[in-house]
């Protein structure tokens, strides 16, 4: 019976996902206007004018196919051209795909399954969800962009703490809206450190994030400890307390693997940084 129970739960949810993907765009699958100050910073330094992966395919044949040119073993890809990709791709610019479209689409799905575990739920339960906030709950795209793409940490550290970088993605936004007209409680864990808190907390509500039961940054020891042991702790709280996490969103692996795992766990596009 219980077997039985589970794949219909399967199905429905399998159901709802291919509901999800089959919407049409919304008008937030496109990159925000980044302000541009003048006498500041540009909005970018990435060349708007770069060439295209198939350009730059052609420069490469057509020098190893001359005889007069020693050609260099380039095992790894060149980076400064595949910034030129990722500019594309989180710009939607060109034939390889838009950043924001995928991120929304992925938003959709999210939300699928938290209606799928709102249906489920059983009188009396207390449910979460769980959500990391950079690239899941607000965008970095301006800073990350205004960097060339290079995740300069310092730079981008300082920038969070800006009212600037109160940039919303707007599927999670709508998430974290279905959630709480449910009742469901939702948890904000982040590997930013404690000293950033307020400015943290008054950028989620800038962005629309109002309501939230519990915002979670290291602090003490758990500066020093990996992001899977740290948010794992995190989440052990929160079921220790009583809930069921019915659902973790993260664009790293990081912030979904480890203990107290969600019980449906939606990896976010992330093409810009990776963090172990």
């Amino acid at each position: 019976m219980k077997a039985t129970l589970r794949l219909i739960g399967m199905l429905s949810l399998s159901a709802s996902i291919a509901a999800a993907q089959t919407l049409s765009p919304s008008a937030e699958s496109a990159p925000p206007a980044c302000p541009a100050n003048p006498g500041g910073r540009p909005v970018s330094i990435t060349p708007e004018k770069r060439p295209t992966a198939e350009q730059i395919r052609q420069t490469a044949e057509t020098a190893a196919a001359d005889p007069t040119v020693i050609v260099a073993a380039e095992p790894i890809p060149n980076f400064g051209t595949e910034r030129y990709r990722l500019a594309d791709y989180a710009e939607c610019v060109g034939d390889g795909g838009c950043y924001w479209a995928d991120l929304d689409a992925q938003t959709r799905r999210a939300e699928a399954a938290l209606d799928r575990a709102i249906a489920l739920a059983k009188p009396g339960e207390k449910l979460a969800m769980v959500l990391d906030i950079d690239e899941t709950s607000m965008s970095g795209f301006c800073e990350l962009r205004r960097e060339d793409y290079g995740f300069l940490l310092a730079s981008f550290n300082r920038w969070v703490m800006t009212p600037e970088a109160a940039v919303p993605i707007h599927g999670t936004v709508r998430l974290f809206n279905k959630a709480r007209a449910a009742g469901v409680e939702v948890f904000f864990i982040t590997g930013r450190w404690d000293e950033q808190r307020e400015a943290t907390a008054r950028n989620l509500k800038l962005a629309g994030y109002k309501g939230w039961k519990g915002l979670s940054l290291r602090v003490g020891p758990q500066k020093q400890m990996s992001t899977v042991d740290y948010k794992g702790q995190e989440r052990k709280k929160i079921a220790d307390a009583g809930y069921r996490i019915v659902l973790n969103v993260g664009d790293q692996w990081s912030d979904l693997n480890g203990t107290a795992r969600g019980e449906v766990s939606v990896k976010l596009p992330n093409p810009f940084y990776y963090l172990p």
